[in-house]
Formats: C-alpha cells, sequence, structure tokens
C-alpha cells in the first residue's frame, strides 16, 4: 500500500468532501480515502501501488475544479 497527502486551497462544504471521497474511492486500486475536519483542505489517500495512481488522483481533483498540490507520496 502507498500513501498520497493531496494540499488544495479550495474550500469545500461537508456534501462536496463527502462527494469527492466517493468519486475517488471508485477509481480502482484506491483503498481509502480521509479527510479530517479539522484538516479540511487535506486529504490522505492510499493506494495498491501503481505507476500512474498519483496522477489518476489528481485527474479526478483537478476535473472537479480543484486546484491540488501533492504535499507527500
Amino acid at each position: 500500500m502507498r500513501t498520497i497527502q493531496i494540499h488544495f486551497d479550495d474550500t469545500l462544504d461537508d456534501q462536496r468532501r463527502e462527494q469527492l471521497r466517493s468519486e475517488l474511492m471508485a477509481l480502482p486500486h484506491v483503498s481509502n480515502v480521509e479527510v479530517e475536519a479539522s484538516k479540511e483542505h487535506d486529504m490522505l489517500i492510499e493506494f495498491e501501488e501503481r505507476h500512474n495512481m498519483p496522477m489518476s488522483i489528481m485527474d479526478v481533483l483537478h476535473n472537479q475544479g480543484l486546484h491540488p498540490d501533492i504535499t507527500a507520496c
């Protein structure tokens, strides 16, 4: 398993965060998505090791109109 930490400046309400979490969980090889209420601009995503997974995750976030940065991988 690998973990990627994403930071985005965009502000999301609870409904949008849950929608985003569901969309990311639907990706093949993604096993967990965590967003803490106290760190609403950070997201941890666990996935099976695949060479293109970080970019697939970023594509989902970009397609949602977000401006993400990978802070740890």
